[in-house]
């Protein structure tokens, strides 16, 4: 093989791991219903993939369907610790932010909340999901 060709297989082969790194599956049990890319989902625990990190978030469960949320920016910070962000009020809470635990979190568009409601975020850890 020439220098380049084995240079290129080389790279190639790190997007590979870079991409499966990247392609980390979480689970989360959430206590209550939420909205997120659009859709209510029930209660209960969801598996969450990074797809292509920073475009596309996969949330979905056995039995309570499936919905991709697409974030609308990210945040870089020092935030270590996987985990969902809900916005809530109003009797509803929505997807806010995932911090997938490596300093970048993805920011989610929720619905205006009214001034004079009491909001509040509630925190739902991401573990690793076991392979099933």
């Amino acid at each position: 093989m020439t220098r380049l060709t084995t240079k290129l297989m080389i790279a190639a082969a790190a997007l590979v791991a870079a991409g499966a790194a990247s392609a980390q599956t979480m689970k989360a049990d959430i206590p209550f219903a939420f909205r997120a890319g659009g859709k209510v989902m029930a209660a209960g625990t969801y598996q969450v993939d990074f797809l292509r990190v920073g475009e596309a978030v996969a949330i979905r469960s056995r039995h309570n369907g499936a919905v991709v949320a697409m974030p609308i920016t990210h945040k870089d910070g020092v935030e270590s610790t996987p985990k969902l962000v809900l916005a809530c009020g109003r009797g509803t809470c929505s997807l806010s932010q995932i911090w997938h635990g490596s300093g970048t979190g993805l920011v989610f568009s929720t619905p205006k909340s009214d001034p004079r409601e009491q909001a509040s975020l509630a925190v739902i850890p991401l573990r690793p999901a076991a392979a099933e």
